[in-house]
């Protein structure tokens, strides 16, 4: 009886069925139609732009807030292409979404873009700095004590990773971000590297790796709302 009920399990687990049991089902099988995401709202939030540079590597003088629109861009047509999902840029130029760079008024003026459109999802793109050098790798950012946003969260730092990216995986993280905050929908921020440190800054701006992380976003967030 017990060799029956162990061959049982493992066709469970080799059909993918048994996934379910885990914290989340990461592994869910995308099909075509799952590709679609018809009516569904995608808001992608390069940081910065304009007069607030963010960060800026030492290295190679990679500047976040210019980095931070090509990977949004990057992103959103991969998404057009892979999905039937309306995406839209919190801006698509070097610029700030207020005439005035007032911090926290510029944060809540991204979060109401995904108001306003009746967002299903946001997603903020970032790149960390860190007065250490040596501290490399990617985390993605979630509002803490939000299972869903922890969720989506997991599906896309672990979809990154899927794509083979050399550097540190630093995990998920609940952090207290405005824009993770205020945002009533599922949100996360992306740090897609240290911009102070030198490997992470050359990786960057790679086209082998804007490429793998562009996808590997977007597979998370398919397999997020495909659920």
């Amino acid at each position: 009886m017990k060799k029956i009920i162990i061959s049982i399990l493992l066709l469970i687990f080799s059909l993918g069925i048994g996934y379910q049991f885990l914290d989340l089902d990461i592994f869910h099988q995308v099909t075509a139609e799952d590709l679609r995401l018809k009516g569904k709202v995608i808001v992608l939030d390069p940081g910065h732009g304009g007069g607030d540079h963010g960060a800026q590597g030492k290295a190679h003088g990679t500047i976040e807030k210019d980095l931070n629109l090509k990977v949004a861009m990057n992103i959103k047509k991969e998404l057009e292409k892979r999905t039937d999902a309306k995406v839209i840029l919190t801006r698509d130029t070097d610029a700030s979404l207020l005439p005035k760079i007032d911090q926290k008024k510029e944060l809540q003026a991204r979060v109401d873009v995904a108001k306003k459109n009746h967002a299903n999802l946001y997603v903020s793109i970032h790149h960390d700095a860190f007065t250490d050098p040596s501290v490399k790798g990617i985390t993605t950012h979630y509002a803490p004590l939000r299972l869903e946003d922890r969720k989506l969260a997991k599906y896309v730092q672990q979809a990154i990773f899927n794509q083979k990216i050399d550097t540190n995986d630093r995990g998920v993280q609940g952090s207290d971000y405005l824009v993770l905050r205020e945002n009533s929908i599922p949100a996360i921020l992306l740090e897609l590297g240290f911009i102070s440190n030198e490997s992470d800054e050359v990786r960057m701006n790679s086209k082998e790796f804007q490429t793998k992380s562009a996808s590997g976003i977007v597979d998370g967030i398919i397999q997020y709302l495909s659920r």
